[in-house]
C-alpha cells in the first residue's frame, strides 16, 4: 500500500479539469473539463479507460447510486450516459443561453440540475423536467441537496463579479413543489451552502465575512449570536459538514481552513498551523475547496498557493502535497482516495 499523500494515479488531460466523481464502489473515477471530453478510469486493475467526446466544457458530473449511469453537465445540456460504455441514454438543453453548472442524483429516480438562474428536477428515465425553481435576479452560486432528497439549499449572489453588498441570500426550497420554505439574508452575497446530515440546519458563508448556521424549516439563525460576532476577517468562501454532523470545515481567503463545532460555531482547530518562531504575519494562499472524509476524522483543503492539505479536527496536518491549481476536490466513498 502506498504512503498517505503520494500520487497513486495521474490522469493527464489536455485542458483544465473542472469536475471529478468517484463511483460508489470506489473502483472508478470520472473527470471532465475544458478539453471537451468525459473520461472514466479504473483505480488499479479494471476496465480500459473510457473517453467520450462532449459538446462543450464539462462543469459537473455524478455517478448514479448503483454506479451504472453517469450524469454530465455539458455546456448548455445535460447528458445521462451508461458509465461502462459512455453511450448517451438521453440528452437535452435545460435553460437555453445558460450553461449547466452542476448535476446530482436525487431520490426516486430524479436528477437535480442547476444553472446560474434555474434549478430543475428531471426524471432520470426520460430527462423530462418535473419541477423548476427560478432565481431572479440571479446568480445561483452554490446548491446542496438534503440527504433525504426532499429539500434543496441555494446560495444566491445577485451581483456576481460586482458589488456584493446587500445582494444575496441563502434559501431552502421543497424539491417536490419548488416552493421556498425559508430564507436567511446576510448583509451581502452568499457564496456557499451545505445541509447538516439530518437536514435540519443549513450552513452558509457570505461576502459580509460571516459563516452562519440557520434552521432549514424556519430560517432562524442558530449561530453566531449577536454577542459572538467578532472583528476577525476570515473571508469564508467554501464549506462542508462532516458526515456525522458534529463538525464543519470552512475555508477562507485568509488562507486557513477552520474546523468549527456544528452546534455552536466555536473553532476546534485550523490548518495550516503557524510556525513557532516565525513572523506573526505569515501568509497563506486563499482556501478555495474543502471536504470532509467519510469517517469524519479528517478534512482536506486546497488553496491558491497550490497546496492540498489533509488534517484532523484539531488542525494537525497529516500531510501536504504541492499541486497545480485545484478546481475540484473529492474523497472516494471509502475515504482512501482524494
Amino acid at each position: 500500500m502506498s504512503e498517505p499523500g503520494t500520487v497513486a494515479l495521474r490522469a493527464p488531460q489536455n485542458g483544465s479539469v473542472q469536475a471529478v466523481a468517484f463511483s460508489p464502489d470506489n473502483a472508478r473515477f470520472a473527470t471532465g473539463g475544458s478539453d471537451t471530453h468525459l473520461r472514466v478510469r479504473s483505480i488499479g486493475i479494471g476496465a480500459p479507460p473510457l473517453e467520450v467526446p462532449t459538446d462543450g466544457a464539462v462543469s459537473g458530473m455524478a455517478f448514479s447510486p448503483d454506479g451504472t449511469r453517469i450524469a454530465v453537465s455539458d455546456f448548455e445540456q445535460v447528458f445521462l450516459r451508461d458509465s461502462a460504455t459512455g453511450t448517451a441514454l438521453w440528452q437535452g438543453p435545460l435553460d437555453p443561453g445558460n450553461s449547466v453548472n452542476s448535476v446530482r442524483f436525487g431520490p426516486e429516480g430524479r436528477l437535480i440540475v442547476a444553472t446560474d438562474t434555474l434549478v430543475a428536477v428531471l426524471d432520470q428515465a426520460s430527462g423530462e423536467i418535473k419541477q423548476r425553481i427560478t432565481v431572479n435576479p440571479p446568480l445561483i452560486a452554490d446548491v446542496d441537496l438534503s440527504r433525504d432528497g426532499t429539500r434543496i439549499a441555494l446560495a444566491v449572489d445577485e451581483r456576481h463579479g460586482g458589488n456584493h453588498h446587500h445582494a444575496g441570500s441563502a434559501r431552502v426550497h421543497d424539491v417536490a413543489t419548488g416552493k421556498e420554505i425559508s430564507r436567511l439574508t446576510p448583509k451581502d452575497a452568499v457564496f456557499a451552502v451545505a445541509f447538516s446530515p439530518d437536514g435540519l440546519n443549513v450552513l452558509c458563508c457570505a461576502a459580509d465575512d460571516t459563516t452562519r448556521m440557520f434552521e432549514a424549516q424556519s430560517g432562524k439563525q442558530v449561530w453566531p449570536t449577536p454577542e459572538d460576532i467578532d472583528d476577525q476577517v476570515t473571508a469564508p468562501s467554501c464549506l462542508a459538514f462532516d458526515p456525522k454532523g458534529k463538525w464543519t470545515v470552512v475555508g477562507g481567503s485568509d488562507g486557513f481552513a477552520r474546523v468549527l463545532d456544528a452546534d455552536t460555531g466555536v473553532e476546534r482547530g485550523r490548518a495550516p498551523k503557524l510556525n513557532l518562531g516565525q513572523p506573526e504575519d505569515q501568509s497563506f494562499g486563499a482556501v478555495t475547496h474543502v471536504a470532509f472524509s467519510p469517517n469524519g476524522k479528517h478534512a482536506a483543503s486546497a488553496s491558491i498557493d497550490n497546496v492540498v492539505r489533509l488534517f484532523n479536527v484539531e488542525g494537525k496536518e497529516l500531510y501536504t502535497v504541492s499541486t497545480d491549481e485545484v478546481l475540484a476536490l473529492r474523497f472516494s466513498p471509502n475515504g482512501r482516495w482524494l
